[in-house]
């Protein structure tokens, strides 16, 4: 309201004085007076508004400080989380190729035993059947497959199946090619066995001795094998018939990834026949192999 008024009192008290011709110092007195006040309130007003000013600056000021302080811890936190995110997943995503055996139909056909080999053998010979139930090989080893995969892809690997069904029937260079082509982390071949004599019992674990191409994995492969049986074996309660290297089998010649075969008991045995055909037990086979190849391969990364 001051400085609204006060430049027409200026104007007002010089005409008076210039009409009067009046040298009155009081009036003159009066004058300087209001211009001096008006220039005061100006002057309190200015700072007032600079105080305020400089106390958000200076309120910005620390907020920019505390918040470039945190900012570099944030983001430390933030990589350590999306680093351990990463390590969890590269280990889940392995790639299993697990390979049930046989088929629904024998492939007399043969092949070459090993790369540049002459020795020659069937591609799928058609596998056992149970003493007592009858149920095929290829169809108790689809099922453990089956489940095992289940268990693998929960947890988070990277699962490929050589067959699916029970009319599919393949070779077994086609079978390792399988395995070779995804650079797979373990090939693991189901199989269940059969003998002449029919008190045979028990699991065991084909591994490859460095024939063809398994040279450079059959070390690799041994101590998965051995890692899985134990652990199958002591999971399930079954007899262990232990570690068994083969350099006859094609499947393990043409290999270039570390491969295993697990026996799984034999059909030829009239218990044992029974209980590979349950599907109870071929749960808790599926299980002891999924335990046993998580500690294999998480051991090998140790």
């Amino acid at each position: 309201m001051i400085k609204k008024y006060i430049l027409p009192l200026i104007i007002s008290a010089i005409i008076i004085v210039n009409l009067s011709g009046c040298s009155n110092g009081i009036l003159k007195k009066s004058t300087a007076s209001i211009i001096t006040s008006s220039m005061q309130n100006k002057e309190s007003k200015s700072k007032d508004s600079t105080g305020a000013d400089s106390n958000k600056q200076i309120n910005s000021d620390i907020q920019e400080k505390n918040h470039n302080k945190s900012t570099p811890e944030t983001n430390t936190d933030i990589k350590i989380l999306k680093d351990t995110k990463k390590n969890e997943v590269s280990k889940k995503r392995k790639v299993i190729v697990i390979d049930a055996g046989h088929g629904g139909k024998a492939t007399l056909e043969k092949e070459p035993i090993a790369p540049g080999s002459t020795v020659m053998k069937e591609k799928d010979v058609g596998g056992a059947a149970g003493v007592s139930t009858g149920t095929p090989e290829y169809v108790v080893n689809l099922n453990v497959a089956v489940k095992l995969k289940n268990y693998l892809s929960k947890a988070g690997y990277k699962v490929i199946m050589t067959r699916t069904s029970n009319n599919e029937s393949l070779g077994n260079i086609a079978r390792a090619e399988v395995g070779n082509k995804t650079n797979a982390d373990l090939v693991i071949r189901i199989h269940a066995d059969s003998f002449t004599d029919s008190s045979a019992k028990g699991a065991s674990m084909l591994v490859p001795d460095g024939v063809g191409y398994s040279k450079d994995i059959s070390s690799i492969s041994k101590k998965y094998g051995r890692i899985i049986l134990n652990t199958l074996v002591s999971r399930v309660g079954m007899k262990s018939k232990g570690i068994i290297t083969r350099t006859d089998l094609t499947g393990f010649n043409w290999s270039k990834v570390p491969v295993i075969l697990i026996e799984m008991g034999f059909l030829s045995n009239p218990d044992e026949d029974r209980l590979l055909s349950s599907d109870s037990y071929q749960d808790q086979i599926a299980q002891g192999l999924f335990k046993g190849i998580q500690k294999a391969l998480l051991g090998a990364e140790s």
